[in-house]
């Protein structure tokens, strides 16, 4: 704790910016994983539900896993229910999910600019807190009158702390960016595909047997007198 309080003090207040940004950045992270986290599974679980489902003709059943579906696909699968009771052809069907589930994909995507920019930035901030030691040490010397290479290294020293911390925290956040972006692009495919899938699901539905019958649909009855 000590040694951390002297780089603290070394690198004064530009260290604690970068020290912000990098749990800002791992918050983004975590936050992001745990979101993700299952997700794919439960997608492929319920595309293998909704095509078993359709094959054995249990409407109701499709209806009620559409309405269960994790992370905002439940308004995406029921968009396509509604057009699939109004005999939309399959495009029509995918055409009105894709609308929707690109909002959830949005959703899912969420943080990964901003993890981004806080890697981009990281390095800025230590080589700007560089700069600001180098010109404290700068002062100092000319209020001392006191030169010489040790006074110059010391504080020169002591600002480059800024900048090595800005680099470490710029290759943490390139790392952690790609292997989110790689999770989540993941569960994107996942998604996409269940919307395809779930348009060719819905587009074979017995629909007819969710309509309720007319008047006009119903047998004549028989009159008595006849």
């Amino acid at each position: 704790m000590d040694r951390l309080q002297k780089l603290f003090d070394q690198g004064g207040p530009t260290l604690i910016v970068i020290a912000v940004v990098a749990a800002v950045g791992c918050a983004i992270f975590f936050e992001r994983m745990l979101t993700v986290r299952g997700l794919v599974g439960q997608v492929r679980a319920l595309d293998r539900r909704l095509r078993d489902l359709v094959a054995a003709g249990q409407v109701p059943d499709v209806l009620a896993a559409c309405n269960q579906a994790p992370a905002g696909l439940a308004t995406v699968l029921n968009r396509g229910v509604e057009a699939a009771l109004r005999r939309e052809p399959r495009d029509v069907l995918l055409a009105q999910m894709n609308r929707e589930g690109r909002r959830v994909i949005m959703s899912i995507r969420r943080g990964l600019g901003l993890m981004a920019t806080l890697g981009t930035m990281s390095p800025f901030l230590g080589l700007f807190g560089t700069v600001l030691g180098v010109m404290e040490a700068l002062r100092r010397i000319g209020e001392t009158g006191a030169s010489g290479l040790d006074v110059v290294a010391g504080g020169v020293g002591e600002a480059l702390v800024d900048t090595a911390a800005g680099i470490l925290v710029a290759i943490a956040m390139v790392l952690l960016h790609q292997f989110l972006k790689a999770q989540l692009g993941q569960a994107v495919l996942e998604v996409q595909l269940l919307i395809e899938d779930a348009a060719d699901s819905l587009s074979r539905l017995p629909v007819d047997s969710l309509r309720p019958r007319t008047g006009s649909e119903e047998a004549p009855r028989s009159n008595g007198g006849d």
